[in-house]
């Protein structure tokens, strides 16, 4: 009995300096782990600046035909504005239309 609580009390101060350990480790692996991401930040941060029109948008011509046409095909689909059909597929696949074209 004595062997057993004098066996715990002498490796409880390990166990202990063991969870310390890990506990570092892991705080050493999240500070190389931000580094990194830090230093992939800037690289990726100096080829932008290299390629500046990769920032611009893209801009695209509105195409007038396809446009009135898209509207045209909403109104159809989706009916009187007064009492609209929303919930049928062709007017959910009309508003994307007229969304993309316009």
């Amino acid at each position: 009995m004595v062997r057993a609580i004098l066996f715990l009390l002498m490796t409880l101060p390990l166990i202990a300096g063991a969870q310390d350990l890990r506990d570092r480790a892991l705080e050493q692996e999240k500070q190389s782990l931000e580094q990194q991401r830090q230093q992939q930040e800037r690289q990726r941060s100096v080829t932008e600046q290299q390629r500046p029109e990769l920032a611009k948008p893209v801009v695209t011509k509105r195409d007038e035909r396809a446009c009135e046409s898209a509207r045209v095909n909403y109104q159809v689909s989706c009916g009187h504005p007064i009492r609209p059909k929303y919930r049928s597929p062709a007017c959910v696949d009309a508003e994307l239309f007229i969304r993309q074209n316009c």
